[in-house]
């Protein structure tokens, strides 16, 4: 079965909200969820998923005591998705936090942009919780081969610059490629399109990661809006 990776800022639109959403992407067909702790500087993130940032950092929420709470309220695996450039100078302390937690995985989009050389003493100090490693088409392709067997539950293939910006690319042509080097399960994810999320899974892709379309849904429909976008993207994920 392909999979469908949701991505929630954690603690957006309100704590109390924010729960309910994860119990809904849970219902509605998703695999996976990601939960982003805002940082201070989203490097990585498109313009909505840093506003939605800006937005949880003014509710001075107690991030631990909600990923308590995500954890305890669904059944599927949780990846924190966080900055190393957040924690490089505290990451075990970090590490022995979301173990406690319970959490499933970390996503750190900037290890192998910003910290490559940091990448074998965060895989060691991260091996209670495990990393799920974020790759990139603009890193080599020896790279992207060595670190496939080692990312946790997937490996997480960006195909652009940030999220929910649809700078033109051949998401086929950028699968095609990656799929012969991964000896894990591939995720897609960063801008992708209807048409795109067909042709990623196509191309040999094993899932897909949405999140700005999740903003935009809650922002628009509140928990009924993210339900219909993840029972539709389900529905097509399905049917390829």
């Amino acid at each position: 079965m392909k999979l469908l990776i949701a991505y929630f800022t954690l603690g957006y639109p309100s704590q109390s909200m924010f729960v309910k959403l994860l119990k809904a992407a849970e219902d509605s067909g998703v695999d996976v969820v990601e939960l982003g702790i805002p940082p201070r500087f989203a490097k990585y993130d498109g313009p909505l998923i840093r506003r939605s940032y800006e937005h949880v950092s003014r509710l001075g929420i107690d991030y631990w005591q909600l990923l308590k709470e995500a954890k305890k309220s669904i059944n599927i695996p949780i990846v924190v998705l966080t900055y190393l450039e957040e924690w490089v100078n505290n990451f075990t302390d970090f590490v022995s936090r979301v173990r406690e937690i319970g959490v499933d995985s970390l996503l750190l989009p900037d290890l192998l942009i910003d910290y490559v050389n940091l990448f074998e003493e965060c895989l060691e100090n991260a091996k209670e919780v495990g990393l799920t490693i974020f790759t990139s088409p603009s890193m080599p392709d020896k790279l992207i081969a060595k670190v496939s067997p080692l990312s946790k539950l997937f490996l997480y293939y960006g195909i652009r610059p940030a999220t929910g910006i649809g700078v033109p690319v051949d998401p086929v042509t950028l699968v095609k490629r990656a799929r012969p080097l991964v000896m894990n399960r591939l995720v897609v994810g960063f801008g992708l399109s209807l048409n795109d999320i067909t042709d990623v899974l196509k191309a040999g892709a094993d899932g897909i990661a949405v999140g700005s379309a999740l903003i935009h849904a809650i922002n628009d429909g509140g928990i009924d809006g993210v339900a219909k976008v993840l029972k539709e993207l389900r529905g097509v994920i399905d049917g390829v």
